[in-house]
């Protein structure tokens, strides 16, 4: 599923936590580490890009070092983006619709008017139609138009975005699909639907608003249990990339786990070890963990003070000099699809790509190999390229189908247009249900 792919301060106690030392690493080494993952995102912006990232602007304007005239380009392509898919009506989910409404918000910007060249738009509007449709998707079909992530997104969003009420109607839809555990791909829960889910709730039940809270809560120690299941011994929570998510789930329904059912200390030590490896290289999964390291989570989007601000994060130059020339190394990776649901075609072909290749080049290379039985086709996502179909199967869901990419029998929790495969590794495309 693309991960789509997250913020109220913590309490005392924890944010005290959350900002010191961690493990070797010195107070001001762990400041280097984060500015850093805020230069991978900036590196991004790009005047007139295709797709103007809004969880990467989310990030860049929740952590305490800015770069504003960077922040300023990126908040002016979403507000065109927005304008422009609303008004020529552009394929717009009701997940995207929340991260650009979250990215206005926490620019301090009104997304019930968003005017680019005298058109003028209602974003939250329209995030309330499309958040509708998912609900009535549910009711008819009993799974939403798009996914419980993006749901949950929506829910998030409305709620911290309205001073009014939310309706019960989304509240109830939300608590329905954690009391149903709704929160499934393939056969595995979703961490980060889950830490989207009780980011959302958590926000609803601290609302100054007559709710069956009760039921709230119990829904959020449900959800917060099922996170609490997939957290490794090295501070992992469900996945790499889903640990972001879960630390900022956990910071700010505190009182509803356990003591000592999770180490903040050792999460956070992990994520900027994996950051120092390069792991968060891909602009959208900087912007995963980014929030969360520096104490903040999607739900403090409204309570930034955007004109103190101090532009104090520099840019320095990428180096334009190439890198020296050496023979490559080429690698052998036997690639394997699989129609898992209909068993219509099982084939697999050996391919030879250069060490380092990403996944993408594998396929590349199959489909110049064999046109036909390897075809493929992607579409871009915040995260990149994503896999949408191979020989003529094409990924839906309104049927709930995916193509699933697996090393051996583990599933990748990286795409195509990030993983990098190794030296006599077997690649699984495989189609089947989430």
């Amino acid at each position: 599923m693309p991960r789509l792919i997250s913020w109220s301060l913590l309490l005392v106690p924890l944010l005290a936590l959350c900002l010191s030392a961690v493990g070797d690493y010195a107070a001001n080494s762990e400041r280097e580490i984060i500015s850093s993952l805020l230069r991978t995102m900036l590196y991004s912006v790009e005047a007139n890009a295709p797709y103007p990232n809004p969880s990467v602007h989310i990030a860049l304007r929740l952590a305490r070092d800015h770069n504003l005239p960077k922040e300023d380009l990126l908040l002016n392509e979403l507000k065109e983006a927005a304008v422009r898919k609303v008004t020529n009506g552009e394929d717009f989910s009701s997940g995207m619709v929340a991260l650009y409404t979250l990215a206005l918000i926490a620019s301090c910007n009104n997304p019930t008017s968003v005017t680019v060249s005298g058109t003028t738009i209602n974003l939250l509007k329209k995030l309330e139609e499309k958040l509708t449709e998912e609900i009535d998707h549910i009711k008819n079909k009993t799974f939403p138009l798009t996914n419980y992530y993006q749901v949950s997104l929506d829910v998030l969003t409305v709620c911290v975005s309205k001073k009014s009420e939310i309706s019960e109607c989304s509240i109830r839809t939300l608590v329905d699909a954690v009391e149903q555990n709704k929160f499934t791909y393939g056969s595995r829960f979703s961490v980060d639907t889950g830490a989207v889910a009780a980011l959302a709730l958590r926000c609803v039940k601290d609302k100054e608003q007559k709710l069956d809270t009760m039921n709230i809560e119990n829904a959020l120690k449900k959800v917060l249990t099922q996170i609490l299941e997939h957290v490794e011994d090295d501070g992992i929570i469900g996945n790499l990339y889903s640990t972001g998510l879960a630390i900022q789930a956990f910071s700010v329904n505190s009182d509803l786990i356990p003591p000592g059912s999770w180490d903040l200390k050792k999460s956070r030590m992990k994520l900027l070890e994996e950051v120092e490896r390069g792991s968060f290289s891909n602009p959208q999964s900087a912007s995963q963990i980014a929030p969360s390291l520096d104490g903040k989570t999607y739900l403090d989007v409204n309570k930034l003070n955007c004109s103190a601000d101090l532009d104090n994060l520099t840019l320095p130059e990428i180096s334009s000099t190439p890198p020296p020339v050496t023979q490559p190394v080429d690698i052998l990776v036997e690639y394997s699809i699989v129609d898992g649901l209909n068993q219509t075609f099982s084939d697999k072909v050996n391919v030879i790509v250069p060490r380092g290749s990403l996944l993408i080049r594998v396929l590349e290379e199959a489909q110049k190999m064999h046109p036909e039985r390897f075809r493929f086709n992607v579409t871009m996502t915040l995260w990149g390229p994503s896999l949408t179909s191979i020989r003529g199967l094409t990924a839906s869901s309104e049927n709930k189908t995916y193509w699933q990419l697996l090393s051996g029998s583990t599933p990748l929790d990286q795409g195509i247009g990030d993983y990098r495969p190794q030296n006599g590794e077997h690649i699984f495309a495989k189609f089947s249900n989430y």
